[in-house]
This record gives C-alpha cells, structure tokens and sequence, in this order.
C-alpha cells in the first residue's frame, strides 16, 4: 500500500510549532512513501524549514486555496502516481508518539471504512479546548453508520481532517472534497454514510491541537461553525442537532469562554435573521431615552392626535374620531394608552417609534432578496441613522407610520416580482395601501398610483387583473371600518373629508354615482378642521 502524508500550510512558523511538528513526524515508525508539503505562499520560513526536514512542497496562490477543491485535486494527483492512501495533518497537530501513524494507517486498512480521524487532546487543563477535545474525541474508537443516527445525531458524520486518514479510491469514488472553505470533511464523511458506506475514528492515534482562546477567538471561530451549519442545513435535517456536551466540574473555569463561542456560532448561523432585529434594538435604545427624558411637544400631536388617543382608551367614541382625521395614530396609540396606561401624548410618541423601528423590517428583507445581506444590512443603518425619520418618531408624528406602509409595499413588490411569490404577499402589498390611507389623507395620490402599477403588472404578468381585484377586495375589508364611519358622518365612504370633497364634485358630475352618498349624514360636509389655534381657545 502506498502512502502519502500531506500537510497544508500558511505561515505555520507563526505559532512557533511548525519545527515541533515535522520532528514527530520524522520520528514515527510508520513512514510515509511520500512527504508532502502544500503551502498558500507563505511569507515566513515555513516553506524552507519543510525542505530542511525533507519535505516535498508545492506552492499555490492564497486566492486559489480551497478546503475542499484543493484537497480533491491532491487525491486526483496522488491516485495518479499510483498511491493508495493519504494523511492529512494540520500544520499545527503534533503526533503525540511514535506509532501514531502507524496505528491511524492500521485502523484504516483494517476496517470497512473510508476514511478516519485520530484523537485530539489538549494539555492546557482548565481550558475549553481540552473541555471540548474531552467531549468530541472519546477516549473509545468506534465506526460510524447509519445505524449510529439515531444516538448520535450530528455526531455521525463528524470528521476531522486536522489528523486523519483517508483511502483515496474511496474519497473519489464519492466525488472528492465538495468546494468549501470549511467542513469538507463532515461533507464528505456525511455523503460516504448516506450511500450505505461507513468512516472510523482512531482513538488510539493522538496528537495535540490546541487553539488560542481569546474571547474573540472563540467568537470568530464559533461564527465559522454557525456560518457552516447556516450554509448547509442539509446536515441538521438529515442527522438532527449537535449532540449536548456533558457538563462537568470544569465548567465554572469555561463559562464566559464557551459564552463567546456560543455567541459567535449564533451569529454565524443566524446572523441574517439577527441583524434587523440587532439594528431594530439599536434603534429603540436610542429612542426610549429620547422619548422619556425629553418633552419637546408637537403641536399637532398635543392638540389633535393625543385627545382622540386618550379618548379612544377610555372608550369615548365620539371624541375618539374625526373625518379629518385618518385613524391609523388615533387607534394604535389609544391601544397603548390602554394597554399601559399611559397619557395619549406619550402613546402617541411611542406609536410613532414603534412603527418607525419596524419599518427597518421591510426595508431589510425587501432589499435583502434584490442585492443581499451586505447591501440590505448597510441599507437599514442608513435607515436607522436617518436624523429626519428619528425626529419623526420621537415626535410621534404620523409621517412615520407613512414611511412604515412605503416599506410594505416595497417589500410586497419585490417578493411579488418572484414567480415563486405567494398569495400572502398579496395581502401585505394591500396591508401598506391600508396603512398609508388609513394615516394621511393626501397619501390618496401614492397609492393610487402604486394600485395602478401593479394592475399594469399583473396584467403584463398573468394577462388579467385578477389579482389586482383581490387585493383592492382586501383593501377595502381593511378600511372598512373608517369607510363606514365617515359614510354615517359626514356622507361619503372616504377615509378623509377632502377626500370627500372631491367625491362630492364628482357625484355631482356623474349623477350615476349618486349612490354612494349618504343622504342624511350627521354633519354638514363643510366642517371646521381642528387646529391647534382651534384647542388653545
């Protein structure tokens, strides 16, 4: 059987180990037929000292390294000059005894496996390196197959190519390492068990591999992890979870440790979910301050919006509402001056923030879906740092709830542009025409307009209008109960008495549409508007 150990290298002088590490080799019974070393244009010694201690090296291009692609391409290379086998070793493992080896090559060719991985064992004591490298590299060799899903879930695929051995026929036959910068071992070790194959770990071949443990270390490499996992979430549905480590004395020692390598896998697994609600968070904690300690009024929100608030929470409905005034602010900050009891001033500051805040979701996943996560997450910063949509909010200004029903309907049209769009969509897209009509009567004009834009599309798209029709239908169950309030008031089923005016012109016009009227409203249609003058009187 020929044999070749392969190590791939970066600057390995760095941690000052790499002497160490090509000295345990050269004192191993089991020699390798070929000793080869694959550095990424190393800028220090490592190249050089590997020469000195009889390596064989080749050097590629950093842009060209690739976990897996170059991994394939050593296999392809050696099965080409006849060998039958291979060792990868890290650049930083150190066999811990001379028959390392040799009793990793013994395990290989003795067992129906692919491929196998050695112990790992970390002498820092106290540290979560030897706390995991106890967990992940029991002290028992086992074979690993379908059979062990069941019990060891994420386990069963798990491989290590820091020191392992792998029979090359049977890696390619398995199309190789997949391209990836991290994990191509678990993928390659998680196809070989799906199709009926088996793979092998070596307890009685050991070597030391020990990382730095700096929190942001633990972070950055508990991110690599999470981004893994995030990319492919294959492996979670077919083998399950990560198996839970058991806890133990040394815990106390390890907490804030695994705490930033927790932290840093949650945010490379879910760091597209996190982010708008990290900005969303980051948001408020500027806000709530704002909002709280400071009492610069708004006249129109003192003098119109925050009485009808504080009405509406008191359940005064005729105070509640007014045709001159949409209901969208009125209502939501009445629920919150319901629900914490608190003034229709500060409810309506609040409604304003929330809305402003939430609007950073829209904004993020609609922007994410054209350009992606890079664009969308520097998109909603500038969002959030928008000194203009701020004062919007801490006022308590209804303009903020405008923006938030824009957001709506930008993110409705982008998903809706995608043949792969549900009708759920539809409903949001009607959800932003409601919350602009319902907050500002001008806002009539903009969404008219955006009604018309997706009837031309959905027309050019489907070649009818059937969609369009549905969402004017839920459009119009939205605002159903605003339409109904100003129809008994002042005669129109408007959501604002300009509005009103103009229908009015036109019913006048076109006797035909006489029948919207209501011939008995309870006020004349020429009513005062509420100003804040008006109040002060």
């Amino acid at each position: 059987m020929k044999t070749a150990i392969v190590i791939f290298t970066i600057n390995a002088c760095k941690r000052g180990l790499w002497n160490e590490v090509l000295d345990a080799v050269a004192r191993q019974t089991f020699q390798p037929d070929e000793r080869l070393v694959v550095d990424s244009n190393s800028q220090d010694k490592t190249v050089p000292i590997a020469i000195e201690h009889g390596w064989k090296t080749t050097i590629i291009r950093r842009e060209d390294f690739n976990h897996g692609l170059t991994r394939t391409q050593i296999l392809r290379n050696l099965q080409a000059d006849g060998f039958d086998s291979v060792v990868f070793l890290s650049q930083d493992a150190i066999l811990t005894s001379p028959d390392s080896l040799g009793t990793i090559m013994g395990f290989l060719h003795d067992n129906p496996v692919a491929g196998c991985f050695g112990r790992q064992i970390d002498t820092r004591r106290h540290s979560l390196g030897a706390w995991q490298k106890k967990c992940y590299y029991p002290e028992v060799s086992r074979i690993k197959t379908l059979a062990d899903i069941p019990h060891l879930k994420l386990m069963t695929p798990f491989f290590s190519n820091a020191f392992a051995a792998w029979k090359i026929a049977e890696a390619l036959e398995h199309g190789g390492f997949p391209c990836t910068m991290f994990g191509e071992d678990m993928l390659l070790a998680a196809k070989i068990i799906e199709t009926g194959g088996a793979i092998g770990y070596c307890a009685d071949a050991m070597v030391i591999h020990e990382h730095q443990e700096s929190v942001y270390s633990l972070f950055q490499r508990g991110r690599t992890v999470g981004d893994f996992h995030r990319l492919h979430p294959e492996l979670l549905h077919r083998f399950g979870p990560p198996l839970r480590p058991p806890l133990d004395a040394n815990l106390p020692f390890i907490a804030l440790r695994l705490l930033a390598k927790t932290l840093g896998y949650a945010w490379g697994r879910f760091r597209v979910q996190l982010t708008p609600w990290l900005i969303f968070a980051l948001l408020w904690l500027f806000l709530l301050p704002a909002i709280t300690l400071f009492d610069f009024m708004d006249p129109d929100v003192t003098n119109r919006y925050a009485p009808m608030a504080e009405s509406f929470a008191a359940g005064d409905w005729q105070h509640a509402f007014h045709p001159r005034i949409p209901p969208m602010l009125p209502v939501c900050a009445g629920i919150i001056a319901w629900l914490f009891s608190c003034g229709g001033y500060l409810a309506c500051r609040l409604t304003g923030a929330l809305f402003l805040t939430c609007g950073i979701f829209p904004l993020y996943w609609g922007t994410k879906h054209v350009y992606g996560f890079r664009v969308a997450t520097v998109a909603t910063l500038m969002y959030a740092g928008c000194t203009r949509l701020f004062r919007l909010g801490y006022y308590g200004m209804r303009e903020s709830i405008c923006v938030f029903g824009v957001l709506l309907l930008y993110q409705a049209a982008v998903r809706l542009r995608m043949r792969s769009a549900g009708w759920w969509w539809y409903l949001v897209f009607a959800a932003g025409e409601a919350t602009l009509l319902l907050t500002r009567g001008d806002m009539a004009s903009f969404a008219l307009a955006t009604m018309a834009m997706l009837l031309f599309w959905d027309i050019l798209r489907h070649h009818h209008p059937l969609r369009t029709l549905g969402v004017t239908l839920a459009l119009l169950v939205m605002m159903l109960p605003a339409l109904g309030y100003n129809y008994r008031m002042i005669g129109y089923p408007v959501t604002d008495v300009r509005q009103a005016t103009i229908l009015r012109r036109i019913c006048r016009q076109f006797p035909v549409l006489k029948m919207l009227e209501n011939p008995h409203p309870q006020v004349s249609l020429d009513i005062d508007v509420p100003t804040a003058e008006a109040n002060d009187e």
